[in-house]
């Protein structure tokens, strides 16, 4: 609908809305009535009327005002008559038009050329579903109908159907050679995907038009190589595939020795009908059922899901869905009668839920489906797979919405009660409950339990499935999170007496302990492959869960600390009593943020010597006769803490009295974030003074001037080996630390001081238990560029790794000598992960290489040969369509502009007219611009348009917005000057920017998206790639760990009397039975100003490591053999430094290796050991 400007002789300049609604059509008013009624307020603000009605137009701010003010006559707000009026006013009547421009002379353009109130019919905005129409045999209604359902069926991220998408959308209702042979024919372009142009097209070959063009493209599901012809080789294999007898292989070949497709239409309709109509069946199937085209006629659907129910009525599908006898016999009779079908409906085999309205209270995380009746007779109802029921939706809907649907797995012979496949007609309903802060009766806070959400499932699903698929629908991927079987004590006895389905572990109270506990009696959930179907056997149809999230802050797992405060000496774990109970193997209840000590228990009981000393009554007996301290005590409730997880037969036991006897260790006080590695320290140091065998203990300060006075003397003594003197430093260590912990702990470190100007070395030995190794943060940020030549070659990528201090232009010159392009001609863009061009695209040389964000693609773009200043300037592709949602003013949002694509660079001189810059852009588009027409196109049309430019393109100035000409003033609404493509120069302003304005038809057939994001890799992606997160080792951070540090402060050296700095060098001199390696993962990071960790794993073996080629005085502790060491035990650490968990793993006496999580243990493989997260390491050496 045009603009047309109706004269008229009154002499008002307002009009009434009676007057308003006479120059404008029904449709016009009820499009402006919808664009108004989406403001809930009773008229439009200001702000409204900029963005809504001006349409973000460069109107300024000052003009913007006034219309305001003339549309709302003063008002503060604009009503839905005043803004009709105003609008109808401008645009259309003339006399008011000439009084507007009259009064405001910023507005006199308009009494030229008013702005449209409504956007032309035009071709150059017709829609891709106009296109695609008109170039096969769909109509623009199918069109959408088929986008509906490839949005359904396609990969969001890329809006493209891959190969596993193509196999869900199959639903295992085809043979596989049919199934991945169309995917080829329809992956046109050979790219591995198929895009909605090229499903569209292929559809319309396949399952509309006359029958040879049908058999023409099915033809190709033989064509291997794609040529167009069939080989006799390829022949030989349809007549196979198809089973065609000696006597019918009557294809004529019209190209030589080769067939063409039309070769095989014509003998596929004359001769071979018998043995092509399966073929030709299954692909209207394929195409209606599986791709969403709706059938023309009632006939071909009958055709379609008759025939597929009959093929599939016997196969081992995974998921099928539950109709009606009743309505599929109603659907049958009036389809054959040529009348449209009832909707469907399944009302006659509904059933009722049985969990109240627990159900109906809730969100539902699964497909929710329907309860079937109880009494259902298998007649009732017949099965069909979920790709024909989504069909049977699509073009009948539904009386019952989700009332109405059935959703059902076949089970495995395993779980049915058959003993074979059968179809799980009643699932499992699932309860999934929260914990939630309370208050008692009496005012106290207490920690509840509410219902949260509802799950329909299959007893197939394991318990792990069932969690991921709770933390994802739930949004709590980044949640530790884990699930509790809500019972209660009747219940529970029924389970533990029961010879079916899983054991659970006994929930009696630590012996001399009673606790108050409630009528709830929570098993947690902590074998994720047991399936629901071993649970819902024991509990009938219902299972109600608990969700329980670790609390972030403190650690604390909800359930835990209610189950430690009713006094519980265990948790009820599935599958609890394990078969050959392994002692001292059991989990530890986390009563409050103790992860931390629970996984330096777990590490610290695999030390066997320890452990023994301490589990020997007799030892035990001779402690307790100490003086009682601190140290004793802590020994002491460590040691009944061993005795209890080597003699339970529980899975999981609770610390209470271990943790109680720390509570008032100041280092480490309840209910906050801890160092696990500190607590082992903390744990060894009170053990080793517990257990020490030194009859006078001296006071801290005399062992310190001791020790002082035994060191000055031997730095005093010159000729002094370094060996007498590590064996002096040791002697004086073992003297005042004689005990077990020193004997199975205890190195000996090498700290030397080397002189920097003339070499000279002191050195001093210092005991260690624990070795702590840095892992260093690698201050280089990975980048990868994609580089853009101007020859219209395929792009490459290539990686860098540079410092983060690094500027643009260090980045361009990188740039430069991996693709021999000078800096100078180097033009950096950024685009969004959306494909959007960012502003940071334009940062200066200066500007640090972390201006580009994160997931951002960059591009290093080639610029003209051009030594003028600012010679070029950013294309970008443009595309124009209607907007057909309502909309006020035409003239701003009567149609959308949408960029897309990688932008271009255009030069831009004095000296270069249009028809260059025309030429320029077509070779830089040239690799991805198709120069054929489609293949499979069934109707004829020319996908290049003859535009005035004599180019599928127009290119016009836009300014920095992409949406506005850079030359036309606001009120023009201009959407960009076009360039002439011939000897004109055009005038571009300095600060504008080149829009691609494509035509329709030659966008969509022509421009192959794929090919233009295409790039060939060069070798420096792998290599940085890996370079940059490739673990590092031990043994590298072994090397670390003895680099020089350099010292800031000036020190007299006692050889060459100069006072230089000094390097420091620690290494490792002797080495102890059992080695503790702290993995330094937090560490001050100087240039952020705080501690940071250190995500970079490390490699270390679990069997067989040699530390001695870093030891110092290898013969003295190895004598001259290797020190060979066995992993027993790891902590790891997941999370940062304030919100962290820490987690063991042990290794058994049959090296077998244990995961404990608190509370929760779990057989793991020795490949399943995560050592990417690993902190601290235990190892003991072979043979001692």
């Amino acid at each position: 609908m045009g603009n047309q400007v109706y004269g008229s002789n009154t002499k008002k300049d307002n009009l009434t809305l009676a007057e308003a609604r006479q120059y404008v059509s029904d449709e016009e008013f009820e499009r402006l009535r919808r664009a108004f009624i989406r403001f809930k307020k009773n008229g439009l603000t200001f702000d409204d009327f900029r963005y809504h009605v001006l349409g973000g137009a460069r109107i300024p701010l000052s003009a913007a005002r006034l219309l305001f003010s003339y549309f709302t006559k003063g008002n503060e707000s604009l009503s839905f008559e005043n803004l009709v009026c105003a609008l109808v006013g401008i645009c259309r009547v003339e006399v008011v038009q000439a009084s507007f421009a009259e009064e405001n002379p910023d507005f006199v353009s308009w009494g030229l050329l008013p702005p449209m109130l409504t956007a032309p019919i035009h071709d150059a905005f017709i829609s891709f579903y106009e296109v695609m129409s008109y170039v096969t045999h769909l109509s623009v209604e199918e069109v959408r109908e088929l986008e509906k359902v490839f949005a359904t069926i396609s990969d969001r991220g890329q809006c493209t159907i891959t190969k596993k998408n193509w196999n869900m959308a199959a639903a295992e209702c085809f043979p596989d050679w049919l199934v991945s042979g169309l995917f080829k024919v329809f992956d046109e372009n050979g790219n591995g995907s198929i895009d909605f142009r090229e499903l569209v097209c292929g559809v319309s070959a396949m399952c509309r038009g006359p029958s040879p063009s049908r058999f023409s493209f099915l033809a190709k599901l033989w064509d291997e190589d794609m040529d167009g012809v069939l080989s006799p080789e390829e022949l030989i294999i349809l007549y196979e595939r198809l089973a065609v007898p000696s006597s019918k292989r009557t294809i004529s070949c019209s190209r030589g020795e080769n067939a063409a497709p039309v070769d095989f239409a014509a003998w596929a309709i004359s001769e071979g009908s018998e043995f092509v109509d399966e073929l030709a069946d299954m692909a209207l199937e394929i195409g209606h059922i599986c791709l969403g085209l709706r059938p023309e006629m009632l006939e071909v659907e009958h055709q379609v899901i008759s025939n597929l129910l009959e093929r599939v009525r016997d196969y081992s599908i995974a998921e099928w869905n539950i109709v009606s006898s009743h309505w599929y016999a109603e659907w049958s009779k009036t389809i054959l009668s040529g009348t449209r079908p009832p909707p469907v409906s399944n009302r006659d085999i509904c059933g009722t839920k049985e969990d109240g309205a627990t159900s109906s209270m809730v969100a539902c995380i699964t497909a929710e489906s329907a309860c079937l009746r109880s009494n259902i007779n298998p007649s009732e109802f017949i099965k069909v797979p979920p790709v024909m029921w989504r069909a049977l939706l699509r073009w009948h809907g539904s009386q019952q919405s989700i009332d109405g649907q059935f959703t059902r797995r076949l089970l495995p012979a395993e779980l049915s009660d058959t003993g074979n496949p059968q179809l799980e007609l009643f699932p499992l309903d699932v309860i999934i409950m929260r914990h939630e802060r309370r208050k008692s009766a009496i005012g106290r806070d207490e920690i509840g339990q509410s219902p949260w959400a509802y799950a329909q499932v299959s007893r197939a699903v394991s318990i792990g499935e069932l969690l991921q698929l709770a933390k994802q629908e739930l949004r709590l991927n980044d949640e530790e999170a884990r699930l509790w079987l809500v019972t209660k004590k009747d219940e529970r006895e029924q389970r533990r007496e029961s010879k079916e389905g899983i054991r659970l572990s006994d929930m009696s109270s630590k012996e001399g302990r009673q606790g108050t506990g409630t009528s709830s009696e929570n098993v947690l959930l902590d074998e994720h492959e047991c399936s629901l179907h071993e649970l819902g056997s024991l509990t009938g149809k219902e299972l109600k869960l608990l969700l329980e999230i670790r609390d972030r802050t403190t650690g604390i797992w909800p359930e835990e600390a209610r189950i430690a405060a009713t006094g519980s000496g265990s948790i009820g774990t599935a599958c609890g009593e394990r078969e050959g109970s392994r002692p001292g193997f059991v989990g530890l209840v986390n009563t409050g943020n103790y992860c931390y000590r629970n996984a330096a228990v777990q590490c610290l009981a695999r030390v066997s010597p320890l452990t023994e000393y301490l589990l020997d009554a007799g030892n035990i007996t001779t402690l307790n006769k100490r003086e009682s301290n601190v140290s004793v005590k802590t020994t002491l409730e460590y040691s009944m803490l061993l005795k209890e997880m080597w003699t339970t037969t529980r899975k999981n036991i609770s610390p209470i009295d271990f943790n109680e006897a720390l509570k008032n260790a100041q280092s480490f006080m309840p209910g906050e974030q801890h160092d696990c590695q500190e607590f082992v320290n903390f744990m060894l140091e009170n053990i080793a003074t517990a257990l020490t065998e030194q009859l006078k203990v001296q006071s801290k300060q005399e062992d310190e001037e001791e020790k002082n006075k035994v060191l000055e003397n031997v730095v005093e003594k010159p000729k002094i080996s370094e060996r007498q003197k590590a064996t002096e430093a040791w002697l004086h260590f073992i003297e005042h630390n004689n005990s077990l912990v020193s004997k199975l702990f205890a190195g000996q470190l090498k700290s030397s001081l080397v002189c920097k100007s003339c070499g000279a070395s002191s050195s001093v030995f210092e005991p260690f238990t624990s070795l702590s190794l840095p892992i260093g943060f690698d201050n280089a940020e990975l980048f990868q560029v994609i580089v853009v030549r101007r020859d219209g070659s395929v792009p490459t990528r290539y990686g860098f790794r540079l410092p983060r201090e690094a500027n643009i232009r260090a980045f361009k010159e990188s740039i430069s000598e991996v693709c021999s392009i000078t800096p100078t001609r180097i033009a950096m863009l950024c685009m969004s992960n959306k494909g959007n061009l960012m502003q940071c695209a334009a940062v200066s040389d200066n500007a640090s290489v972390t201006t580009f964000p994160s997931g951002a693609r960059v591009y290093a773009m080639e610029l003209p040969e051009i030594e003028e200043k600012h010679a070029w300037t950013v294309a970008v592709h443009r595309k124009l369509q209607y907007n057909y949602e309502p909309y006020f003013l035409g003239a701003t949002s009567g149609f959308i502009v949408n960029v897309f694509g990688l932008p271009l660079i255009v030069p831009r001189s004095e000296t270069l007219n249009g028809s260059s810059m025309y030429a320029d852009v077509w070779r830089q588009m040239s690799r991805f611009i198709s120069a054929q027409p489609l293949p499979f196109s069934s109707r004829a049309a020319d996908p290049c348009e003859d535009s005035s430019s004599g180019h599928p393109f127009t290119l016009s100035i836009v300014d920095s917005s992409l949406q506005w000409c850079a030359l036309c003033p606001p009120l023009k609404f201009c959407r960009g000057c076009q360039i002439r493509a011939d000897a004109t120069i055009p005038m571009i302003p300095q600060e504008a920017c080149i829009a691609v304005d494509w035509m329709p038809t030659a966008l969509y057939l022509r421009y192959n998206l794929s090919e233009e994001r295409k790039f060939d890799d060069d070798a420096s992606v792998e290599q940085t790639w890996q370079r940059h997160y490739s673990p590092s080792s031990l043994e590298a951070c072994l090397e670390k760990f003895s680099c020089p540090e350099t010292l800031d402060s000036l020190i007299e050296c006692e050889h060459c009397q100069q006072r230089t700095r000094r390097d420091k060098v620690m290494t490792i001199w002797t080495l102890p039975r059992y080695l503790i390696i702290q993995l330094k993962r937090f560490e001050y990071r100087r240039e952020e100003g705080r501690i940071g960790k250190c995500k970079r794993a490390v490699d270390f073996p679990l069997t067989g490591f040699d530390p001695t080629p870093f030891v110092d005085s290898a013969r003295e502790s190895t004598e001259g053999r290797a020190a060979l060491y066995d992993c027993i035990a790891i902590s790891t650490h997941y999370g940062q430094l304030e919100s962290g968990h820490f987690v063991a793993y042990a290794r058994t006496e049959d090296g077998h290796w244990l995961l404990f999580n608190d509370c929760t243990v779990k057989d793991v493989l020795s490949d399943e050991v995560d050592r990417s997260n690993a902190y601290l390491l235990f190892y003991e050496r072979k043979g001692a």
